[in-house]
């Protein structure tokens, strides 16, 4: 639907609703003394990435995916710290709770960020500023955390106005409004534009949002690519035609780590490749899909990065299913090259529900789902690190 079309005959009404600087005031809550100091979560090790950086120290140029190395010669006043994934994820629920309770349409983004569809909820919450102003009280009474909220005609604007809403503001565009406000944006302003992109725009000494949407077709065409040209040029002007709606379930579900050094002890990897196998596991059984193969990622010390990948017996969803293809995998690939590891990874894919019935003379992967479950309960109850599965 075009921005400013009438959705039911009203005008569609967009939240983006972004908490600001998520994983930093929630250590906030639990360790007043961190407030108004610049505070860094992420990895530690020497291969650590920021995952969030308080505002303080964002004024050093440090930000999320920025290399820990690099934010520590940036701002080495800076409180480092791990973080508490299991907290977040806890606090997360409760914001998406919140938030359900302003509008029966809610689509996560991330552990700390969601569209809302509001539109025609004028009568029950007033207008949309009024209505933004009662959702971030709301998230500071029952959570304590600041939000930014940017509201527009549809997803797209909503998201870019976010950014001119933060911190702990609103912003809100109009229909009427929309490409006059996009127009002198930077092209790095709109979802989707990398630094690839925006280093083939430069070339083309194309630098706001209008520019790139008054770009003439060919040269355009050549740099970014006939269907993506015309697909970014339409969102240089702020049309934006996605529905909100529920991403589409995963094809596929990994996980993977960094080592601080290259690793080379088999019982080390395979430490690790139970972990990664368990919280792959994990994601898995709450898709409510089961999973065909099972593929390991090895990036070595040279970067060099091979995939392989196991199909299973019968489609499951256990942990032990996993690790043991996995498992088998990586034994295979470290007898063909046994240099030290850099990064290892566990992913599944063919992912679908269980259509036939499991035949007896297969191996029955139902027992290890059920005991994977009866894991699953207790780490959601106590916490993850609350129990493992033994090693043989």
């Amino acid at each position: 639907m075009p921005d400013g079309e009438k959705d039911g005959g009203l005008e569609r009404v967009i939240f983006h609703v972004d908490l600001d600087a998520f994983f930093v005031e929630v250590e906030r809550q639990n360790d007043a003394t961190l407030v108004g100091k610049p505070v860094v979560i992420g990895g530690l090790g020497p291969r650590g990435v920021v995952a969030t950086a308080s505002y303080e120290a964002r004024e050093f140029g440090v930000h999320s995916a920025q290399a820990t190395a690099v934010a520590r010669r940036l701002c080495p006043q800076a409180i480092f710290m791990r973080g508490s994934l299991d907290l977040y994820r806890e606090v997360s629920k409760k914001f998406m709770e919140v938030l359900r309770s302003y509008s029966p349409v809610v689509v996560p983004v991330s552990v700390d960020e969601a569209y809302l569809d509001m539109t025609g909820t004028e009568r029950l919450y007033g207008m949309p500023m009024e209505a933004a102003r009662t959702i971030k009280r709301m998230v500071r009474d029952e959570l304590g955390l600041p939000a930014s909220i940017g509201i527009g005609p549809s997803k797209l604007v909503a998201k870019v106005s976010t950014e001119h809403a933060k911190p702990d503001g609103i912003f809100q565009v109009q229909p009427d409004e929309v490409e006059a406000f996009f127009a002198p944006q930077p092209v790095r302003n709109l979802p989707g534009i990398g630094p690839k992109a925006g280093e083939e725009l430069a070339r083309l000494r194309i630098a706001t949002l209008g520019e790139l949407a008054n770009a003439p077709d060919g040269p355009l065409r050549r740099a970014l690519g006939p269907n993506n040209a015309d697909h970014v040029k339409r969102r240089a002007k702020g049309i934006d035609n996605a529905p909100l709606r529920e991403r589409t379930k995963a094809k596929s579900i990994s996980a993977e780590t960094t080592f601080e050094t290259d690793v080379s002890s088999r019982s080390e990897l395979e430490r690790v490749l139970k972990r990664l196998s368990e919280r792959v596991g994990t994601r898995l059984r709450k898709s409510g899909q089961l999973a065909r193969n099972a593929s390991i990622k090895l990036r070595y010390g040279d970067f060099t990065t091979i995939t392989r990948q196991r199909t299973f017996p019968v489609p499951g969803d256990g942990d032990q299913l996993i690790y043991d293809a996995a498992h088998a995998v990586l034994v295979t690939a470290m007898r063909q090259r046994g240099d030290a590891i850099r990064l290892l990874g566990v992913g599944v894919s063919g992912l679908g529900e269980q259509a036939a019935q499991l035949s007896l003379l297969d191996d029955n992967p139902l027992a290890d789902s059920g005991m994977s479950e009866a894991i699953d309960s207790i780490r959601d109850r106590f916490g993850s690190g609350s129990i493992s599965r033994g090693s043989v």
